[in-house]
C-alpha cells in the first residue's frame, strides 16, 4: 500500500483481532468529506485475519505497519504517534464508526481555535450489528470545556475513537503504561494538569461500539468503582513520583479520596462525602436552609394537604407557564410544590409562590441521604390524607416518590413530548409505575401515539393508554393588531438554547438572508449567545432574556415571522403566544405542531429533516414573504383566528379542575 504526500491530518488506528468490524472503520474513515489525511493503521499482532481484511483495500493514504509480536495497546498508540508526520493527529479504534463530516469539523475547529490543544466530539453507542444502544451520559452531560475541566478529575467524559489533538501537544507526553487500564484517560488528566486546553464538538460524529469483546466492557465488568479507583490511584502515583503533580491533579487526589471513602465506609458516611463537590464548596448553606425550611414548614403545616405538586423548574420556559397556570386552577386548596431541579433563573417564581406554599429542594435530591429523607418526610407528612392528589412534570424524583405511596393517593403526570430515543426522560422514568397513575395528561394527538408505541415496546398493557388525557394549553385573548407590512419584516425566536432547539440553524438562515440582500431582521429572545456560533452574531439582534410578560407582548406585535427549527417538540407555548399576536409561523413539523399549523393557511411547516434542507426551506419561504407582503398580511389574520378559536382557557381550566379533583 502506497503511502500519501504531506497530508494534514494522521489517523492512528491500533488494530488487535478486530476482524469482526474492521472493515466498516477502516470504510468510515477513507470516506471522509476531508481528504487530506493518511490512514495509519498498527496491527498489533492480530490473529484472526485482520491483516487479509487491511489488504483488500488499495487507498493510497493507508499506511499499514504490523507489528512481529503483540506489543500492547499503549506502545502501539505511542509508536502510530511518532510515526505521524503531521500536525494533527485523530485518534480511531478498529471496531468504531467515524460519520464522514468527522474529519472536516475538527481541522476547522482546530484551524479556528489555535489555543485548543485537543477537540473531541459527542458518540452515540452501538451494538455488534450497528444498531443504537443510547449515549454515554458524562459525554453528553460535559461539552463544553469548563464542563470537561471540572468533570475529568472525577469521571472519564472524552471518548478516544472521538479525539483529534495537535501533535506538538501529545509528542512530549504520549500513553502512559502506568495509568491502569484507562491510558487515555491518563493522557487528558496529564495535558489538562499541564495546562493544555480540551474542547469538544457538541455533535455526534463517531459511533461507538460496545461489544464483548470490547476491552472497556471486559473491565467494567470487574467492578466500575474499583476500576476507577484503581486508575485514579495509579495515576496521582505516577505524577507524585514524577515530580510533576500539580494543578488539576489536586482534584484528582480529591476523587480518590472520595472514592475510596464511598467504597469502604458505612452506609451514612456513604451519603455524606457522596454530596457532589460543588454542593460542598459552592452552597453548603443553600443546602441545609433548603433542609430547614422543608421541615420547619411541614412541621408547622395545620391544613390538611389535598394537592402536592413536583416541578423541575420556576425559570423562564414554556412549559414552565402551563405548570403556573395549573396550580392557579386550584389555588384555593393551598397546594404544595416541590421544585427538584436548579432553575437558572427566578423568571416565574412569583407567580408559583403566589398560588402555592413553594419549597426548593434542588440540592436536598442530589445526595442519596438527604433524597431519601425527603421522600420520607413527603409521605409522612404531606400525604396521610387519603384524598391527596399529586401532580408531576419532568420530575424523576416524582416517579421515586410513586411506589411509595399508599394506593388511596392519587398520582397524575405531564408530558409535553418525548425525547429523543436515545436520551433518558419522563416516559422511561415512569415506566416502572404506569399502572400507579390514573392518568396521564398530553397536550397532543402525537404523543398519545408514541406512548402507545412505547407501551407495546415494553409489553405494557394497553389498556392503560385509555388513562391518557389530552388537555392544550392555552394563552390569553386579545384583540387583532394589523401588521405594518412595510419596510422590513421581523423574524423572531423566543426559546431555550438547548440543543434540541437548534438555534444555530436559524442564525445561519439569518447570514444567509443578509447576504442576500432581503429586508428582514432577524430578532432572538433568551439566553442564547452560546448557542449562536461567533461569526454569525453580527447577523441577529438579541434581546436576551425577556421576564415581563408586557415587554414581550410588544416584541410580538411588531414581530411578522415566528420561526421554530427544533428537533423534538410537543406544541410550543411561543407558538400559541405569537399566533395570537397574528405572527405566522415557520416551523419544523415535529411532536404536535401539525396538528395546529396549517401548512400555507395559518402558518408554513418544514418538512426537510437535514439541517441544510431545512436552512434552504427557511430562506425560501422568508424570500417568498418578503415578495408577497399581502399573502403574509392573509396567514397573519388567519393565525389569529385559529388562536382565538383553539386556545381557549375556559376549556384548559375547566378540564384540569376536573382532573384534580379529589
Amino acid at each position: 500500500m502506497a503511502e500519501s504526500l504531506n497530508p494534514r491530518v494522521t489517523v492512528v488506528m491500533l488494530v488487535y483481532n478486530a476482524a469482526s468490524f474492521l472493515k466498516e472503520a477502516v470504510s468510515s474513515i477513507l470516506g471522509q468529506t476531508f481528504t487530506d489525511f493518511e490512514l495509519l493503521i498498527i496491527d498489533d499482532g492480530s490473529t484472526d485475519g485482520s491483516d487479509e481484511i487491511l489488504k483488500t483495500f488499495s487507498d493510497s493514504r493507508i499506511r499499514y505497519i504490523k507489528n512481529s509480536n503483540n506489543e500492547g495497546i499503549v506502545a502501539s498508540r505511542n509508536k502510530g504517534i511518532v510515526l505521524s508526520r503531521t500536525e494533527y493527529i485523530a485518534m480511531m479504534d478498529a471496531d468504531d464508526v467515524s460519520k464522514k463530516e468527522r474529519l472536516a469539523k475538527q481541522v476547522e475547529y482546530l484551524d479556528n481555535n489555535k489555543d485548543v490543544a485537543l477537540i473531541a466530539t459527542r458518540l452515540i453507542l452501538i451494538d455488534d450489528n450497528g444498531k443504537e444502544k443510547g449515549i454515554w451520559p458524562e459525554d453528553k452531560e460535559n461539552v463544553s470545556t469548563e464542563n470537561i475541566k471540572h468533570s475529568l478529575p472525577s469521571i472519564n467524559c472524552i471518548g478516544q475513537s472521538t479525539v483529534m489533538i495537535r501533535k506538538s501537544s501529545i509528542e512530549k507526553y504520549g500513553y502512559n503504561s502506568a495509568h491502569w487500564h484507562s491510558e487515555d484517560w491518563g493522557l487528558w488528566l496529564t495535558l489538562l494538569s499541564e495546562g493544555f486546553i480540551l474542547g469538544k464538538l457538541d455533535e455526534v460524529l463517531v459511533q461507538y461500539r460496545v461489544h464483548s469483546g470490547s476491552l472497556t466492557v471486559r473491565e467494567n465488568k470487574k467492578g466500575i468503582l474499583q476500576k476507577i479507583i484503581k486508575f485514579k490511584y495509579s495515576y496521582v502515583k505516577d505524577r507524585l513520583a514524577k515530580g510533576k503533580f500539580k494543578n488539576s491533579d489536586y482534584c484528582v487526589l480529591y476523587y480518590l479520596l472520595k472514592d475510596i471513602l464511598s467504597y469502604v465506609t458505612p452506609r451514612i458516611l456513604i451519603s455524606i462525602i457522596s454530596l457532589p463537590i460543588k454542593v460542598w464548596n459552592k452552597h453548603p448553606i443553600k443546602l441545609f436552609k433548603e433542609f430547614l425550611t422543608v421541615s420547619f414548614y411541614l412541621s408547622r403545616r395545620k391544613d390538611p394537604v389535598s394537592h402536592v405538586f413536583f416541578f423541575p423548574y420556576f425559570h423562564t420556559g414554556g412549559a414552565e407557564k402551563v405548570h403556573a397556570e395549573i396550580i392557579t386552577t386550584i389555588a384555593a386548596k393551598k397546594p404544595i410544590v416541590f421544585v427538584t431541579g436548579k432553575s437558572t433563573n427566578y423568571a416565574l417564581y412569583d407567580d408559583f409562590k403566589s398560588y402555592a406554599a413553594l419549597l426548593d429542594v434542588h440540592h436536598l435530591v442530589q445526595s442519596e441521604i438527604t433524597k431519601k429523607w425527603l421522600l420520607r418526610k413527603i409521605k409522612n407528612s404531606c400525604l396521610v390524607n387519603d384524598k391527596v392528589v399529586t401532580f408531576g412534570c419532568n420530575s424523576k424524583f416524582y416517579y421515586e416518590l410513586i411506589p411509595l405511596l399508599p394506593d388511596s393517593v392519587k398520582c397524575i403526570d405531564l408530558l409535553h413530548a418525548f425525547v429523543h430515543t436515545n436520551e433518558d426522560g419522563p416516559e422511561k422514568w415512569s415506566l416502572p409505575v404506569v399502572s400507579r397513575l390514573s392518568n396521564r395528561v398530553v397536550i397532543n394527538q402525537k404523543t398519545i401515539d408514541d406512548f402507545r408505541k412505547l407501551y407495546a415496546e415494553n409489553n405494557i398493557p394497553l389498556s392503560f393508554v385509555n388513562r391518557i388525557v389530552s388537555i392544550p394549553n392555552y394563552v390569553d385573548e386579545k384583540m387583532y393588531v394589523r401588521k405594518d407590512m412595510l419596510g422590513n419584516l421581523k423574524v423572531l425566536y423566543v426559546g431555550r438554547g438547548g440543543e434540541e432547539k437548534r438555534v444555530h440553524l436559524i442564525s445561519k438562515t439569518a447570514s444567509y438572508t443578509f447576504n442576500k440582500k432581503f429586508p428582514v431582521e432577524f430578532h432572538f429572545v433568551g439566553d442564547l449567545k452560546n448557542a449562536i456560533p461567533a461569526n454569525e452574531l453580527q447577523y441577529c439582534i438579541l434581546h436576551g432574556e425577556i421576564t415581563d410578560q408586557k415587554r414581550l407582548e410588544v416584541l410580538y406585535e411588531s414581530s411578522h415571522i415566528l420561526i421554530i427549527a427544533s428537533s423534538r417538540e410537543g406544541f410550543p407555548m411561543v407558538i400559541m403566544e405569537a399566533m395570537m399576536n397574528g405572527v405566522v409561523p415557520i416551523a419544523t413539523n415535529v411532536g404536535g405542531i401539525s396538528e395546529h399549523i396549517i401548512d400555507s393557511q395559518n402558518g408554513v411547516l418544514i418538512e426537510n429533516s437535514n439541517p441544510d434542507g431545512i436552512i434552504k426551506s427557511f430562506v425560501s419561504s422568508i424570500e417568498y414573504f418578503c415578495n408577497h407582503r399581502e399573502r403574509l398580511n392573509e396567514l397573519s389574520v388567519n393565525a389569529y383566528h385559529y388562536a382565538l378559536a383553539n386556545f381557549k382557557k375556559e376549556v384548559f381550566v375547566k378540564t384540569y379542575l376536573k382532573l384534580l379533583a379529589n
